[in-house]
């Protein structure tokens, strides 16, 4: 590769890294192995809000080609260009922009490297691969919409954190291997992932969960969403032939999370490709969410056994019974009782699986090793 190749103007070297991880068949995990760093830097490296300094230039030639020239070389160019398309925005816009992010956040989870007010503009027009407030508002305000945000007083501080949380998940995604798209390959594949939510901790499920959805061309990832954002789980494709899901682990409860990853898996086969999905707290109550909900429920218990379901009692040991016989956990059936009134809403909530933040942040750890 010559170190006189000159790239789109704003394209970070994250895309020629991307490029080569592509070609040599390298996942970020062990790009990130290779350089002896974690996840988070790859993925900062891929977005551009992570500077190619000398040694990392040296890490990427060894690794994944080129020199370590043509590495500062490209760091430079873009470097220049983000700061002249910084340049150009006002600084009233720069900070009511800066304001509607979660900055904060962003920076104590790895997502980006700069929180100083020197460089927090670049590295947020990096982050999001824009080049403008109002290019930014332009791609992610109609999630925000479809997330019911636009009757709020806060939406753009609300729009911002949702769309700090699907970027990540965007990224993270990415970074996945993936099979090609195959609905009727995934409807399959969820028949063994209902099996999963009789286990206990995510450590026991995470890798079995991404694996399945992988082979059918579906990157799951689990972003913790930041202040702000009440999304639980969205879903959108992220090129012809591949999607995500993004899972927040929200209200660290197995009937929550085991819910939206159906609910989300709902949207792929019986909308696909053509929208983005958010789905949480705020979300509208369409059609299509109306029946991304019944599609997770007739996966967790089946249409035909409701009338079972809804002759229960709160018994632990018959709700137990039913649980085993669905394949599925006890908690599941209890938010679902719960859900059509059989239950009231503080009822049994003891069989329900609880998780915990440091629970989940060591699962992921363990997944992207």
């Amino acid at each position: 590769m010559s170190e006189n190749f000159t790239p789109d103007w704003f394209s970070p070297p994250g895309n020629t890294i991307a490029m080569l991880m592509a070609r040599q068949g390298l996942s970020a995990y062990e790009l990130a192995t290779h350089m002896r760093t974690d996840v988070s830097f790859v993925l900062r490296l891929i977005s551009g809000t992570e500077r190619i300094e000398s040694t990392v230039a040296g890490l990427l030639a060894t690794n994944i080609g080129a020199t370590a020239a043509f590495w500062t070389s490209r760091q430079k160019r873009y470097d220049a260009a983000l700061n002249s398309t910084a340049s150009s925005i006002s600084s009233d816009e720069a900070r009511a922009w800066l304001r509607a992010l979660p900055i904060k956040d962003m920076g104590a989870a790895g997502w980006i490297s700069a929180t100083s007010r020197d460089n927090v503009l670049q590295a947020a027009l990096a982050y999001f691969g824009v080049t403008s407030p109002e290019e930014w508002r332009e791609r992610y305000a109609a999630h925000a919409t479809l997330f019911a945000y636009r009757t709020s007083h806060s939406f753009e501080s609300r729009l911002g954190a949702l769309a700090a949380w699907l970027r990540q998940g965007e990224l993270q995604a990415a970074a996945i291997d993936c099979a090609k798209w195959k609905p009727q390959k995934f409807r399959h594949e969820l028949e063994a992932i209902k099996g999963l939510t009789r286990l206990k901790k995510p450590q026991m499920f995470m890798k079995r969960l991404r694996a399945h959805c992988a082979a059918a061309g579906v990157a799951v990832v689990f972003v913790k969403a930041p202040a702000g954002c009440r999304a639980s789980g969205a879903t959108r494709f992220i090129g012809r032939d591949r999607a995500m899901i993004v899972l927040s682990f929200r209200h660290l409860s197995d009937d929550h999370f085991w819910f939206s990853f159906f609910h989300e898996a709902g949207h792929l086969i019986l909308h696909g490709p053509d929208a983005t999905f958010v789905d949480g707290d705020a979300a509208e109550e369409t059609d299509k969410e109306q029946e991304a909900n019944a599609f997770a429920a007739g996966m967790l218990i089946p249409l035909h056994e409701h009338n079972r379901l809804l002759a229960l009692r709160a018994n632990v040991n018959q709700i137990v019974r039913f649980a085993v016989s669905m394949g599925i956990s006890p908690g599941i059936v209890v938010g679902q009782m719960q859900h059509y009134g059989v239950l009231g809403p503080n009822r049994l909530n003891g069989l329900k699986r609880r998780y915990t933040w440091e629970d989940v942040q060591s699962a992921v750890e363990q997944l992207n090793r």
